[in-house]
């Protein structure tokens, strides 16, 4: 950050807004920010192309699989995912049966939150640190290979990371400028509604609300409740299948502890040590056995246990498929959790959760193939042909830089550094009262804390968020830079 060119004031006490160009006229300033804004705009746009057109139509899983046949066929099949996510699928692909249509919009989108805020950077004259983050944030491999998914988490993770950036812009200048509503207007269906954990994000987007002054803020107003009202008559045209967070939890985690503790069993074959103070008392409750193994016997749930994801147990056609209880049981299986299996075995479940998180952290999880596409064509209803280009060489190529950034995912994909900066944007925050940036630092804190508690799987993807998150925190800590004087 110390690129960034000096602004000198002519008194120590002269404020410094975010926005404010560094010794430029507003002219040259719109200029710099339109030229720099288009630049990097169509030179990630090109990159994400290139891999789009190698890879055609796009990465595809089995997350994909499902929300393309539910588009196909909504009275038959149910995705689970979020029901703004399914109007844009069905919006996108529905209407061409063309794949690669949601995919490309996606990259395009992607390259524009990405190009606003290094556009940003670059034009207050904070130039190495525009291209590190260019590098080390936008262009790299996994970042690209996540672009162009369809998958929500991508978008989600960019969006979310475009919409915090916007909200401090806004705050601190307390008026809505038209390149700023353009960018909440795109960003925040995507950053609030694409995935259910999002709507976490609607609370700061609400607040900024009363920071911004004059018509700013009945336009602000208007498009927050614009896309609330799309999201909710939606929502009651088709019902999203999601699960709750704390549902997925409660069943992840009370399967899990159906394993047998070892050293109870040392204990009992020991003469005299059937002693209550040396034995752990049972790890889950009399009722909560009683329903699991009514439904199931409890060695097919030990056999599809993973100690990192709930998949096996709800998705697999041989596993438990533990979807396939009664709300009433699902309503006892948590009620006896916060009654009795959390409090018996806190150390357990926190050791999983910390398990859960590192394994996601450290990108331990599964990906989509890139060869897996043909697989989710041949169940969908579509006119998107396979590697339509058939640039094979390119896409050798492009597998073995895919290949190795995987090696050392544990390394290079890991959000260290996003959260090591909001610990620190936070405390500046906290230290210099300052609104704006407590804002967008405690509301994206409480997003981590949530994954941390809730998430039922290991998956990188859910943490992509703060992956991205330093080039909307980066601005923040250059405002809190104390300015040089002449």
């Amino acid at each position: 950050m110390q690129d960034c060119a000096p602004q000198e004031q002519t008194s120590p006490h002269a404020a410094r807004l975010p926005g404010q160009a560094l010794g430029a006229s507003t002219s040259v300033r719109k200029g710099l920010a339109i030229n720099a804004l288009t630049t990097f705009w169509l030179l990630l746009s090109l990159v994400y192309l290139a891999w789009l057109i190698v890879f055609w139509p796009g990465v595809l899983g089995e997350d994909s699989a499902a929300i393309l046949m539910e588009v196909d066929k909504p009275e038959l099949f149910r995705s689970g995912k979020s029901v703004f996510w399914y109007y844009f699928v069905r919006g996108t692909y529905g209407v061409t049966h063309r794949v690669e249509l949601p995919i490309l919009i996606l990259m395009l989108l992607c390259a524009f939150f990405f190009a606003r805020m290094l556009a940003w950077l670059w034009e207050r004259g904070c130039k190495k640190t525009s291209i590190f983050l260019l590098l080390y944030i936008c262009m790299t491999p996994h970042m690209v290979y996540f672009t162009g998914t369809l998958y929500p988490d991508a978008i989600f993770a960019v969006a979310s990371t475009a919409l915090l950036f916007e909200l401090w812009l806004v705050c601190t200048h307390r008026r809505l400028t038209r390149m700023s509503f353009w960018v909440l207007a795109l960003a925040l269906p995507f950053a609030i509604f694409a995935r259910a954990n999002g709507i976490l994000f609607l609370v700061p987007t609400v607040l900024a609300i009363l920071f911004v002054r004059g018509k700013s803020r009945y336009v602000l107003a208007a498009l927050i409740a614009f896309w609330c009202a799309l999201s909710f008559v939606g929502s009651q045209f088709h019902r999203s299948t999601a699960q709750s967070a704390t549902h997925s939890l409660v069943l992840f985690e009370t399967v899990k502890l159906m394993h047998p503790r070892a050293m109870n069993d040392f204990w009992r074959q020991m003469p005299g040590m059937n002693d209550p103070w040396v034995l752990q008392a049972p790890k889950l409750s009399p009722r909560t056995l009683e329903i699991l193994e009514g439904y199931r016997p409890k060695e097919l749930y030990l056999a599809y246990s993973d100690p990192a994801y709930w998949d096996m147990l709800v998705f697999h056609p041989s596993g438990p498929q533990l979807l396939g209880l009664t709300e009433e049981q699902n309503r006892e299986l948590t009620r006896e959790f916060f009654r009795y299996n959390l409090w018996h075995n806190l150390p357990d479940v926190i050791g999983s959760r910390v398990n859960v998180l590192l394994s996601a952290a450290l990108a331990q999880g599964g990906f989509p193939a890139l060869n897996y596409a043909p697989y989710v064509l041949n169940r969908i209803k579509t006119k998107s042909k396979l590697r339509r280009f058939g640039l094979v060489q390119a896409e050798n190529a492009l597998r073995d830089v895919h290949k190795h950034s995987y090696q050392f995912r544990w390394l290079l994909w890991t959000p260290w550094l996003g959260l090591g900066l909001l610990l620190l944007v936070l405390w500046k925050g906290v230290q210099s009262k300052n609104g704006p940036i407590l804002l967008v630092s405690v509301f994206a804190a409480l997003q981590f804390a949530a994954i941390a508690a809730f998430a039922s799987a290991g998956e990188y993807r859910y943490l992509l968020p703060f992956f991205t998150l330093p080039l909307a925190l980066i601005p923040m800590l250059l405002a809190t830079k104390p300015a040089k004087t002449s």
